[in-house]
C-alpha cells in the first residue's frame, strides 16, 4: 500500500511539473556571465518534505523492513550554481509507529550537470546531498544508549524542479546512517533507513542591497565604458562651444552696451530702446548656460545619491565653493525602464536629492541652485543605457 502510494505522489509531481512548465514557455531567467558575489543573507530557501521511510533493522538475526512515514524541514543557502549549503531537521515515525528518531544536521548539496556545464537557465536540478549531525534514536539502535542522543549521517540523491520564480518541487531518496554515541568504534552502525520523499522550497530571493550592487557592477562593460568615454568628449566638446558661445554673446552685449552710453548721449529713445530689447532678446535666445563633463549615475528606479558617486559631488562643490558667483541648474533624467509620469517624477527626486547633498554636506546657498527635471524626454545613446539615469550640472549665465 505504501508503495502504491508513493508511485502515485511520484506521477502527480511529474504531471504538476509538466503543467507548470507549459505555463511558462516565456519565462526570463536573470542570467550573469559569473555567479555574483551575493552576501550571507541573499538566496535562502526554506523548504519541507515528507514521504515513505524504510526502516532497516540489522540488530535483529533477520534484518527487518518497515515502511512508516518521515517529515524533513530545511533551510538551504545558495552558494553558488553548483553547491548549496543545508541545514536540516528531519523526523521519523519508525517500527510501525512503535518508534522515533529525530535528528539535526548540516551538509551540501552538489549540483552534478551544473558541475559539467553551468546553464542558469536551466528549470531543473539533479543533485547529490549529505549531510552530518546529531539526534535521539529511540528504535534500539544505539544498543547501549537506548533511546539516547545519537550521531547521524545522510546521504542520498535529489531531483528539482523550479515551478515558479520563487518555488521549487523536489524528489528525494536518502540513507539515514544513526549511530551509538557512547560506543561509536563497538559496533558502529546497527542500522539505517531509506527515506523517499516528495518536497516543496520557497526561495527568498535577493537582497535590496544585492541588487543594487549586482547592477552596478553589471554597468562595467565595455560598452559602457566606450559610452562615458563618449559623453567626456562630448561634454568637453560641449563645453569649450559653449564658452566660446558665452565669450561671442559677452562681446555683442559689451558693444551694445557702448552703443546704449552713446546713445543716452544723444537722447535718442527711440534707438535705445531698441539697443535694450536687442540685449533681451539675445539672452533669451541665445545660450543660457553650459554643462560641467560630470554627472552623477544611478542604478534602476534609485534617487538617492550613489555612495560611489559622493566624489563627483564634492568636485562640484569645490568647483562651487571657488567660484561664489556661479550658479547651477541642476537637471535630473531617467531611462526607458518605467512609465513616462514616473520617470518625471523620479528624475526630479534625483535632482532635488542632489541639491540636498550639497547644501547640507558642502554647505552650498540653496539660492545659488535651480532643480530640473527631465524624465525620459532626452537620452543620450541607447534608451535602455545606464548612463540615462542621471544627474548633469548646467552653469546659469544671467
Amino acid at each position: 500500500m505504501m508503495k502504491r502510494l508513493s508511485r502515485i505522489g511520484v506521477i502527480l509531481f511529474f504531471m504538476l511539473c509538466g503543467s507548470v512548465a507549459n505555463a511558462q514557455e516565456t519565462q526570463v531567467v536573470e542570467v550573469y556571465q559569473y555567479h555574483p558575489n551575493y552576501s550571507f543573507w541573499s538566496n535562502w530557501s526554506i523548504g519541507v518534505n515528507g514521504g515513505m521511510t524504510l526502516n532497516i533493522d540489522c540488530n535483529t538475526t533477520y534484518s527487518t523492513i518497515e515502511p512508516s512515514y518521515g517529515l524533513n524541514l530545511f533551510l538551504s543557502k545558495e552558494l553558488n550554481y553548483i553547491w548549496d549549503l543545508r541545514l536540516q531537521g528531519t523526523y521519523h515515525k519508525i517500527n510501525n509507529g512503535l518508534g522515533q528518531g529525530l535528528s539535526m544536521g548540516v551538509g551540501f548539496t552538489f549540483s552534478i550537470f551544473d558541475a559539467i556545464k553551468i546553464n542558469p537557465e536551466r528549470l531543473w536540478r539533479l543533485y547529490l546531498l549529505a549531510t552530518v549531525g546529531m539526534g535521539v534514536d529511540k528504535n534500539g539502535y544505539t544498543v547501549d544508549n537506548y533511546g539516547n542522543v545519537c550521531y547521524m549521517a545522510n546521504t542520498g540523491i535529489g531531483f528539482s524542479y523550479r515551478i515558479a520564480e520563487k518555488w521549487t518541487g523536489s524528489l528525494e531518496s536518502s540513507v539515514y546512517l544513526p549511530g551509538d554515541l557512547g560506543k561509536p568504534w563497538d559496533g558502529g552502525f546497527k542500522g539505517y533507513y531509506i527515506y523517499n520523499s516528495v518536497g516543496l522550497a520557497y526561495n527568498f530571493g535577493v537582497t535590496e542591497y544585492d541588487k543594487v550592487r549586482i547592477e552596478q557592477e553589471s554597468q562595467l562593460t565595455q560598452e559602457n565604458f566606450d559610452a562615458l568615454a563618449q559623453e567626456r568628449d562630448q561634454a568637453k566638446a560641449e563645453l569649450a562651444s559653449a564658452k566660446q558661445k558665452e565669450r561671442t554673446l559677452q562681446e555683442k552685449v559689451v558693444a551694445i552696451e557702448k552703443q546704449i552710453a552713446t546713445e543716452k548721449v544723444t537722447k535718442n529713445d527711440a534707438e535705445l530702446a531698441k539697443l535694450k530689447a536687442q540685449i533681451a532678446q539675445m539672452k533669451e535666445e541665445q545660450l543660457t548656460f553650459y554643462a560641467l563633463p560630470l554627472s552623477i549615475l544611478y542604478s534602476i528606479d534609485q534617487y538617492r545619491v550613489p555612495s560611489g558617486e559622493m566624489r563627483k559631488m564634492k568636485a562640484i562643490a569645490k568647483v562651487m565653493k571657488d567660484n561664489p558667483d556661479y550658479k547651477f541648474t541642476i537637471v535630473g533624467f531617467a531611462d526607458y525602464s518605467g512609465t513616462p509620469e514616473y520617470n518625471q517624477k523620479l528624475s526630479l527626486k534625483r535632482a532635488e536629492e542632489v541639491k540636498k547633498v550639497l547644501v547640507n554636506k558642502y554647505g552650498i546657498d540653496a539660492d545659488r541652485l535651480e532643480v530640473v527635471g527631465k524624465g525620459q524626454t532626452e537620452s543620450f545613446g541607447d534608451v535602455k543605457m545606464s548612463i540615462n539615469r542621471r544627474v548633469s550640472f548646467y552653469r546659469v549665465i544671467e
